[in-house]
């Protein structure tokens, strides 16, 4: 774990760091996104920083809003939004990350070690209830071999399963061999898979914004809380934060009260999932299969050696730069630049001499707040909205059933998947960035509320899905 003062020796291993980087993120997970400790220069004394990007602690203005987000290169079309929810299969012998799925469950693995006339399963059972058994055939053709699969229906619940192959006389099968699993610190002792309930017909998922969306008025933030749980919990609807805050800034709204605990927190723009299925602050699960699919989408070692040659030739031009993946496994990396001037030419010289020089896919973002610039360098198609269309495939929500919400520039990429046929709510304090999004875009299904904050949301809802009811009190 290191932190790039100044451009250092370059990574070496590209392919043991990129099987590192998901792993790490296991036990590393509690450090937060953009914390790091670094050893002092000269004495290698250990010491403590926290990068200020969004909700951190030496922002001028800390209450996580940006004053500025900008991408740098061009747009994604509408028809070319980014879908990063495929799968990859399962392989053989090697450790994946735990999935979450709806009761319709399909796996697939990668397996070339079964003999003609053997057959290969998924067995286990259910995590605290060892009697209920899974085995599950998986099949397999000749124009596919060797990827195996299966479609299954499971109850809700976590499973925990190898695959085995199946040998013997018909009336004699037995299991010859159980994989075994090879993870980063050795053999693990199974898979994971996570099943969700389906959600009633009528029910909604909720994807919004915190900050200057849900949090920002006191009394809307109350009444949006009293209102969610009296009216929309009850029947099974969903709320998942989507916002710009790493996720110790935005786990500290949870613990101290301010919020609810979500069904599910998207944080660092759209680079981290955590569940809460216990529906406790402390016991939220980061969401690994997010980070391996983002991961896998990028060469990552590469292009942080690319990056460091950058920093190293305009070292007057950046202050600090932060490689999450070797110091929480989050797919991102931060420059910190001392104003916007070097923030632009940096993020040129980023984008010519990498992006289009080597063809270095990766998404770029210039973000100011409280006097602070950044770089924020994520994998392509890495933003709230992908995150937020992954979020509603695993919970089972149809695209029209889900409405986003926010205020600001930063909530452009969240917006962009009402395309998708997700629902839109601009509170009534909608920054200039994405008020001006909305009249470029004219989406019918993205709808700007009058009033703010937390009220505008719950008019939002109202509007989408309950078009007939009384607005919300306190929004007239």
């Amino acid at each position: 774990v290191r932190r790039l003062k100044r451009p250092v020796a370059m990574a070496t291993s590209s392919l043991l760091l990129a099987s590192l980087v998901i792993q790490v993120s296991r036990v590393a997970a509690d450090l937060g996104a953009i914390s790091a400790s670094h050893a002092s220069a000269g004495n290698g004394a250990s010491s403590s920083k926290t990068l200020g990007l969004r909700g951190g602690e030496n922002l001028a203005n800390p209450n996580g809003i940006w004053d500025s987000f900008r991408k740098v290169g061009t747009e994604a079309e509408d028809d070319g939004l980014p879908d990063l929810r495929e799968r990859n299969p399962c392989v053989w012998g090697k450790a994946s990350a735990n999935r979450r799925t709806q009761e319709e469950v399909q796996l697939r693995v990668v397996c070339e070690e079964t003999a003609p006339g053997e057959d290969l399963y998924a067995v286990g059972d259910r995590e605290g209830d060892p009697n209920h058994k899974i085995k599950i055939q998986m099949t397999t053709e000749n124009n596919s071999y060797p990827v195996w699969t299966s479609k299954t229906k499971l109850d809700p619940g976590k499973y925990r399963f190898k695959f085995a192959i199946e040998s013997g006389l018909p009336e004699e099968r037995v299991f010859r061999e159980y994989e075994e699993l090879q993870g980063m610190w050795g053999v693990e002792e199974y898979r994971e898979i996570t099943v969700m309930p389906t959600p009633p017909p009528d029910a909604v998922l909720l994807m919004s914004d915190i900050d200057g969306t849900l949090v920002g008025d006191e009394g809307a933030t109350s009444r949006f809380r009293e209102t969610w749980n009296r009216e929309y919990r009850p029947k099974g609807c969903k709320l998942i934060y989507n916002t710009g805050r790493p996720f110790n800034s935005a786990l500290r709204l949870l613990t101290e009260g301010k919020l609810d605990v979500p069904d599910a927190l998207v944080c660092s723009e759209g680079t981290e999932v955590y569940w809460f299925h216990s529906g406790r602050a402390e016991e939220g699960e980061p969401d690994y299969e997010w980070r391996e699919r983002l991961m896998s989408s990028w060469d990552y070692p590469h292009l942080r050696q690319l990056i460091e040659g950058v920093l190293h030739e305009r070292q007057q031009q950046y202050s600090d730069a932060f490689f999450l993946p070797e110091m929480s496994g989050q797919p991102m990396i931060v420059v910190k630049v001392p104003g916007q001037h070097e923030a632009g030419e940096l993020s040129r010289a980023i984008h010519h001499q990498i992006q289009e020089a080597h063809g270095m896919k990766f998404d770029l973002t210039v973000s100011g707040g409280g006097g602070n610039w950044f770089l924020l360098i994520v994998p392509p198609g890495a933003g709230k909205g992908s995150a937020a269309l992954h979020c509603s495939k695993r919970t089972g929500f149809d695209p029209q059933r889900v409405m986003v919400a926010g205020d600001g520039e930063n909530d452009v990429p969240l917006f962009e998947y009402t395309r998708k046929g997700f629902k839109g709510t601009m509170v009534g304090n909608v920054c200039n960035g994405l008020a001006e999004w909305a009249t470029q875009k004219k989406r019918p299904t993205v709808y700007r509320s009058p009033s703010c904050h937390a009220l505008g949301v719950l008019e939002g809802l109202q509007h989408h899905f309950e078009p007939t009811a009384a607005p919300p009190p306190g929004t007239e």
